[in-house]
């Protein structure tokens, strides 16, 4: 599932930065808003099998609104969390419109059960948009973008210099994620 701007991907565009990534990381990361405590606590806190707790955790570090979603909302929510496997973002597209109506969320929530998908964020979106892969806005879940937004990450991670992979208790896609988001935050 590509996006077309992965088509036309300038490796020397991300030099920059590739070669602050670290710093861009922990800029992002290890802020106050962010929480890295409750993050890599978070990390190991959510296995399977899933239930509501587990997913108030996960809104809870993520600073969202209490859920108001009925209990075959929940349910369908937990379910998918089984059946989607990376890289794979279809099955978001079966979900209700309750369930798809908060893409934050949905990231999130498979962010933390599968450790492999990005969390969805506009300042990474903008730092990918930076570097040449536009991805566009999006509020409701849309399995295409979604799937465009994890594969352009996925890319930076596969073309990064082995300088970019700093030893540390987060999944690459986080690493890489949290960087994009202080890139995309810069004027």
């Amino acid at each position: 599932m590509q996006h077309v701007a992965l088509s036309i991907f300038d490796k020397e565009l991300c030099q920059p930065f590739f070669d602050r990534l670290t710093d861009l990381f922990h800029e992002h990361h290890h802020s106050e808003e962010q929480d890295p405590d409750g993050y890599e606590s978070l990390l190991y806190r959510v296995y399977r099998p899933y239930n509501p707790e587990m997913l108030d955790r996960i809104d809870g570090w993520m600073g969202l609104e209490e859920r108001s979603w009925r209990a075959e909302t929940q349910r369908e929510v937990l379910l998918s969390l089984y059946a989607i496997r990376y890289p794979d973002t279809l099955l978001i597209e079966s979900l209700t419109d309750k369930a798809r109506s908060d893409i934050r969320r949905l990231s999130a929530y498979l962010h933390f059960t599968h450790h492999t998908y990005s969390i969805w964020d506009d300042d990474t979106r903008k730092g990918l948009g930076k570097l040449g892969i536009h991805i566009p806005e999006m509020k409701e879940a849309d399995p295409f973008i979604y799937g465009a937004y994890v594969s352009s990450i996925e890319l930076l991670k596969d073309v990064a210099p082995f300088t970019c992979f700093l030893e540390h208790d987060v999944p690459r896609q986080r690493l890489f994620q949290s960087a994009l988001a202080a890139y995309g935050r810069e004027s």
